[in-house]
């Protein structure tokens, strides 16, 4: 018999006798604030590991590992398939929730086990990929912690494995019973537990999705977090490392609120102007990337998975870009392939932006890897030096920077105009104010050709002609603005 299960097994049939020796434990610090990470691999985490996650941690957060010894936390945080861990959401969610309470220690209890369907959590199921039984395991390590702190929430990311219409018809029912398992477990009928969306990268993760709304109504001090805008490392099943990231701080704010605890705001959005979609946007499938409040649910620093915290900021519904130099670039947390996107901007006086899209990451002449893609310049062509009175039309505004001139374009002095990028397969359209001003076909003999007298030459990688990418919002230190950003995803 597996020694797991063994000890597990004596739970089973000792659960009157343990929990009243949990209960009378004399080393709990009241200051020690538990949470339990459940789920499957999108919880364990699997985001590539680089120096800068492998750096990342808080004095104050540490981590139940797999001796059940207390550590510093750092990446990655589970155990389960230590051959695949990576980057998840736990140590993002554990260092949000150390800013909230700066008099407590945050321990992170690791329970996730990649590949488990809901049915594998529960009691005397056994997992025979993992070789565990993830409920028993999880209760063992749950109970275990408890010796020595108490235990403040539950975060749960699983579904991926129920994502079938048989198996998602079943998930509320199977998700509540296991909520007041662990609940009853932790002796705390109320036990704040948050759950997030599975990714909205893959067509068939919508039914698990399309479930999880009903929870806060049918089991109390529960929450249901967004994954609006998180993308996958490229094997569309696993949250990227910045997506990770960012996931946890969403699953902070929902268990700060749970918990009755204002979470911190990170955007000065001292507006009100919400961008709502008309219903016939919405039947032609168009998607905010921006809604007038909160751009960190769709944008991300370039440079990192969180927002800048300095630079761009919301105002009365227009994300501006102020003038200075420690903003960055930024980009979508998500990538297109065919798609249109529409935008308004507006510049300051001899101001110098760009959006850029297919942004990929391209290896230099040295070796380096950096993210760039074809940029639709944005530019002051009335007072910009570089380009006033017609001068350099191929880095003017609408332009295919470096590349390409827009024709016949109208470009409204110190006001708003509209930017609009269409792209399906290789063949792109400009627009600007309503009026198409240049085409052109990526990785096309003439493309390639203007490419190599430029700059972009340089690349070991073909510049431009990435299946996919990201869209990027571009800091030259000047002052711009940006509104109504929304994108519609076109059939291949």
């Amino acid at each position: 018999m597996n020694s797991t299960f063994h000890i597990a097994f004596k739970w089973l049939l000792g659960i009157w006798m343990v929990i009243p020796l949990v209960g009378s434990a004399q080393q709990r610090d009241s200051s020690l604030h538990l949470y339990i990470l459940m789920g499957q691999s999108n919880m364990a985490g699997r985001g590539p590991l680089t120096e800068a996650y492998k750096s990342m941690g808080h004095e104050r957060v540490r981590m139940f590992d797999k001796h059940q010894q207390w550590l510093p936390a750092a990446h990655p945080l589970h155990f389960d398939k230590p051959k695949v861990a990576g980057v998840g959401p736990g140590l993002s969610f554990g260092i949000a929730m150390a800013e909230a309470y700066p008099d407590a220690t945050i321990g992170l209890v690791p329970c996730a086990v990649g590949g488990t369907a809901i049915t594998k959590w529960a009691p005397g199921v056994y997992d025979k990929p993992s070789d565990t039984y993830p409920y028993n395991d999880a209760v063992i390590r749950i109970m275990e912690a408890m010796k020595y702190g108490v235990v403040k929430g539950v975060i749960w990311h699983q579904g991926e494995g129920d994502s079938n219409p048989e198996a998602a018809s079943l998930y509320m029912d199977r998700l509540t019973e296991f909520i007041q398992r662990i609940r009853t477990v932790v002796g705390n009928p109320s036990l704040p537990f948050v759950v997030g969306e599975l990714g909205r990268y893959r067509k068939n993760y919508e039914a698990v999705n399309k479930q999880l709304p009903k929870l806060p109504d049918a089991v109390p001090n529960t929450r249901v977090v967004s994954s609006e805008g998180l993308w996958h490392h490229g094997d569309g099943t696993h949250f990227d490392s910045p997506s990770a990231s960012e996931y946890g701080r969403r699953y902070a704010v929902g268990m700060l609120q749970l918990q009755g605890k204002q979470p911190k705001v990170a955007i000065d959005a001292v507006g009100s102007g919400v961008t709502r979609l008309t219903e016939k946007e919405r039947e032609e499938g168009w998607e905010l990337l921006f809604d007038g409040q909160d751009p960190t649910i769709r944008w991300r620093s370039v440079q990192g998975d969180r927002f800048p915290s300095t630079d761009w900021v919301v105002k009365d519904g227009v994300l501006t870009l102020l003038p200075g130099p420690t903003g960055g670039d930024i980009v979508t947390r998500e990538q297109f392939s065919d798609f249109e996107l529409v935008l308004d901007f507006k510049l300051a006086d001899s101001a110098n932006t760009g959006i850029k899209y297919f942004v990929a990451p391209l290896e230099n002449a040295k070796g380096k890897v950096e993210l760039n893609g074809p940029e639709y310049q944005l530019i002051d062509d009335f007072k910009h030096a570089s380009v006033k009175n017609g001068k350099s039309p191929e880095t003017s505004t609408a332009s295919l920077y470096l590349l390409y001139r827009p024709k016949r374009k109208m470009l409204k002095q110190g006001e708003w105009n509209e930017a609009r990028i269409v792209a399906k397969g290789m063949y792109v359209e400009h627009w600007l104010n309503g009026r198409k001003v240049l085409t052109y076909e990526r990785g096309s003999p003439e493309f390639r050709k203007r490419v190599a007298d430029t700059k972009f030459s340089g690349y070991r990688t073909s510049y431009g002609e990435a299946d996919a990418g990201y869209i990027l919002l571009q800091d030259h230190h000047d002052a711009a603005y940006f509104r109504n950003i929304k994108i519609r995803r076109l059939s291949p």
